[in-house]
C-alpha cells in the first residue's frame, strides 16, 4: 500500500515522540542482524542479501522438484485500494485460458495480501474478488480520535485489517500453501524492517510447512506488516531472538524499500544472470501506473509532500521494472508488465472506496481477458496513443 498515507507524513513526524506504545529494548547493530524467529530456520532473507543465499534457495526448489521445469514467476507490486486491478486481472487471466501456474509469487504490501490467493491458482479468484470488491474503508482501518493520535504510533487503527486477513488466511489456507512450497514452489512477502532500515523477503511456504505452533499467526503478522503504511497504519512487532537477548523488530510495508519483489538487486547484477535464477518467464503487475498523472498541485504543506513522495515511489517502481527488463533482456528471460490501463480514469471519495475498487476489479478483468501484458515499458507506454 502505498502513497496515499505519505500525506500524513509531517503528522507522524510531529507526533513521533508522543507515542506510548511499549518500551523498545535496546539491542546491537549484530543482534539485530544476526536475529533468530524462536521455533524456525531458513525462513526469511534480507532482501539486500548476497547472490549466494538466493541461489541456495533455488537449489532446494530444484531439488523438490525432482525435474527441470520452466520457471515462471509473477510479482504484485503495492497500491493500496488499486490492488483491486490484480485481483481483477489475475480472474480474467484465468477466463481466458492461458494463466499458467506459478513457480514463485512474491507479494509487496497490497501485493503480499493478493500473493496467498495468486500462489494457489484460480480456485481461489473468488476469495479475491471478495476482498477486494466487499469491502470498505470500515473493513480497513478505523481512525483514531485525537487522544489516540497523540498517544499511538499511527492515524488510523488497523484490527478491521487484522480481522480481514485471518478470515481469509485460515488453517486450511495453510495446508495448502504447505503442500505446494514441499513440491518446490515459492511463496514470498517483503516487509521492512524499520530499525534497520532493510528490506526482508519471507518464504511463507517455509513458514506455513513448518511445525511451529504459531505458524498461523506469524503468516498473518507477516501480511499485515507488508501492508502496513508507515504513518497511517501502526507497524507490526515481531519477537525474536538475538543472542541472549529477546527483542522485537519493527516491520512496516514492504513498499518502503521496493514497489514489487522480482528479482533481489544481488541477483540484478550477478554476472551469471539466468542460470543464478533460473526463471524462464517474469510477469510484473503493477497496481497502478509508471508515470504519475498530471496534477495541478495546490500550494500547501500536505500536497506538496505527498505529491513529492509519490512521485519518487512512481520513478523507483519505473527503475525497477526497467532493471528486471534489461536483466531478462540479457539473460533471454521472457519478461512481461501491465498495470492499470489510459482508459480508466474513474475518481475515488475515499481511501478503499467500495464503488472505486469495484470499478478498477471490473477493468482488470477486461485486462487480463486480453491478456494485455507487454514486453517493455516504451511498448507499454505507447498504449492508447
Amino acid at each position: 500500500m502505498r502513497r496515499f498515507a505519505t500525506l500524513l507524513l509531517p503528522l507522524a513526524l510531529a507526533l513521533g515522540g508522543c507515542a506510548t506504545w511499549p518500551d523498545r529494548i535496546e539491542r546491537t547493530p549484530l543482534q539485530a542482524e544476526q536475529a533468530q524467529l524462536p521455533g524456525y530456520s531458513d525462513v526469511r532473507y534480507w532482501a539486500d542479501a548476497t547472490a549466494a543465499e538466493f541461489n541456495a534457495m533455488r537449489v532446494e526448489m530444484e531439488a523438490q522438484q525432482g525435474a527441470e521445469q520452466p520457471a515462471i514467476l509473477l510479482a504484485l507490486s503495492g497500491g493500496a485500494h488499486d490492488g483491486a486491478y490484480a485481483a481483477g486481472f489475475l480472474t480474467g487471466w484465468s477466463d481466458s485460458g492461458e494463466r499458467p501456474q506459478f513457480t514463485i509469487v512474491s507479494g509487496v504490501s497490497t501485493g503480499a495480501l493478493i500473493a496467498p490467493f495468486a500462489f494457489l491458482g484460480s480456485t481461489y479468484d473468488e476469495r479475491l474478488r471478495q476482498f477486494y470488491t466487499g469491502i470498505s474503508r470500515r473493513d480497513i482501518y478505523r481512525q483514531r480520535g485525537i487522544v489516540g493520535l497523540l498517544t499511538q504510533p499511527s492515524f488510523a487503527d488497523t484490527t478491521p485489517l487484522a480481522e480481514l486477513i485471518a478470515q481469509n488466511v485460515d488453517e486450511v489456507l495453510l495446508a495448502a500453501v504447505a503442500r505446494e512450497h514441499a513440491k518446490g514452489r515459492r511463496l514470498l512477502v517483503q516487509t521492512t524492517n524499520l530499525d534497520a532500515a532493510r528490506g526482508v523477503i519471507w518464504d511463507m511456504g517455509a513458514i506455513a510447512a513448518s511445525q511451529a505452533p504459531n505458524r498461523l499467526a506469524l503468516f498473518r503478522q507477516v501480511l499485515l506488516a507488508s501492508a502496513s503504511v508507515p504513518g497511517l497504519f501502526p507497524p507490526v512487532l515481531i519477537d525474536v531472538t538475538g543472542g541472549k537477548s529477546q527483542f522485537a523488530e519493527m516491520h512496516v510495508d514492504g513498499a518502503a524499500t521496493a514497489g514489487f519483489l522480482a528479482l533481489p538487486e544481488s541477483l540484478l547484477v550477478d554476472s551469471n544472470g539466468a542460470g543464478a535464477t533460473g526463471q524462464e518467464q517474469i510477469y510484473v503487475i503493477l497496481n497502478g501506473r509508471p508515470r504519475p498523472e498530471f496534477e495541478v498541485i495546490k500550494p500547501n504543506t500536505f500536497e506538496i509532500i505527498g505529491r513529492a513522495l509519490d512521485t519518487v515511489l512512481s520513478a523507483h517502481d519505473r527503475a525497477s521494472v526497467l532493471a528486471v527488463q534489461q536483466f531478462a533482456t540479457t539473460n533471454g528471460v521472457d519478461f512481461n508488465v501491465t498495470f492499470i490501463g489510459p482508459e480508466f480514469d474513474n475518481e475515488w471519495e475515499e481511501l478503499f472506496s467500495q464503488q472505486y475498487m469495484t470499478e478498477l476489479y471490473a477493468h482488470g478483468v477486461s485486462r487480463g481477458e486480453a491478456r494485455s501484458w507487454f514486453p517493455s515499458l516504451m511498448e507499454a507506454e505507447g498504449e492508447g496513443q
